[in-house]
């Protein structure tokens, strides 16, 4: 029995033996084949970049230019959904300028046809005259509308300005040299502009080329005095307007004969600076518009 069992072990461990051989001579061909056999992955792109190895360059420039096209019919579409958008914006806004002018046109035509009529009130009674023709109810007199009185257009002036002190001219009448430079130097520092004359005669001739805004004149002067001057200002439709302000040593005596005259303001000798640039100052000068700047005289 001993013998029998030792046998069977005897078997056992030489057919181990056996398998264990068997096995180590098939493992180094299964790592073989699994360093060589390539990927699954491998085996499937290669055909691809084959494939890709494989393309003309007339294949190339083909798919280039489906890809340019692709590009440029997208950009068209664009555009085109661009413009129209655009075009929508403009006919919404062009119709609401429409409704606009419209809305305002009928508005005018509702204003101009308003009545124009007013009903008397009491502060403008009736006229007994316009009360005969009046509708009358029982014992009262029912005043009727009547039209308002529609005033004639006005007819356009040429605009005027209201001149500065550089625009405003100044003619000074004096036959002292002194007089004449002392009062000249007086009004330039105010900013006035400053012509004189010697006498009556000297300003008449240099008023023949211009027409100061205000004038201030002596009384005793050599060839024709103050009041003789004035005379022929006053005498002139063109020089008739102008202010006139005499300055003598006789203030008293000749004071009511100037303002009879139309002299504006009478002062005596020395006279007061001040006041006479008040009185000056008090005066509004207008020209039109084109002549503001005009003040040459000869």
């Amino acid at each position: 029995m001993i013998t029998t069992f030792i046998a069977l072990l005897v078997v056992i461990a030489a057919g181990f033996a056996a398998w264990r051989v068997v096995v180590a001579r098939r493992s180094p061909n299964r790592i073989a084949d699994t360093e060589i056999a390539p990927p699954a992955t491998a085996a499937v792109a290669e055909p691809a970049d084959a494939a890709d190895k494989q393309r003309t360059p007339e294949q190339e420039a083909a798919r280039a230019t489906a890809r340019a096209k692709a590009e440029r019919v997208i950009a068209a579409e664009a555009a085109r959904r661009k413009a129209a958008i655009q075009k929508a914006q403009n006919v919404a806004r062009a119709d609401a300028e429409r409704r606009a002018a419209e809305a305002a046109r009928t508005a005018a035509s509702l204003v101009s046809t308003l009545p124009t009529t007013e009903l008397p009130t009491p502060e403008r009674p009736v006229p007994v005259a316009e009360a005969a023709n009046q509708p009358t109810v029982g014992e009262r007199t029912v005043p009727m509308a009547r039209p308002v009185a529609v005033a004639a257009p006005a007819v356009p002036t040429a605009a005027t300005v209201l001149k500065t002190a550089e625009q405003t001219l100044v003619m000074l009448v004096d036959d002292s040299k002194m007089v004449r430079v002392k009062s000249s130097r007086l009004l330039a520092s105010h900013g006035y502009q400053v012509v004189t004359a010697n006498d009556g005669i000297d300003a008449l001739k240099q008023l023949e080329n211009c027409c100061p805004d205000l004038l201030i004149t002596d009384v005793d002067m050599p060839e024709m005095d103050g009041f003789g001057l004035v005379a022929a200002l006053k005498g002139d439709a063109r020089t008739r307007q102008i202010p006139l302000v005499m300055i003598t040593s006789a203030e008293d005596r000749h004071r009511d004969e100037a303002l009879r005259v139309g002299v504006g303001l009478v002062m005596g000798k020395p006279y007061d600076e001040a006041a006479l640039i008040a009185h000056i100052r008090s005066f509004k000068f207008f020209a039109k518009a084109e002549e503001a700047e005009s003040l040459a005289c000869a």
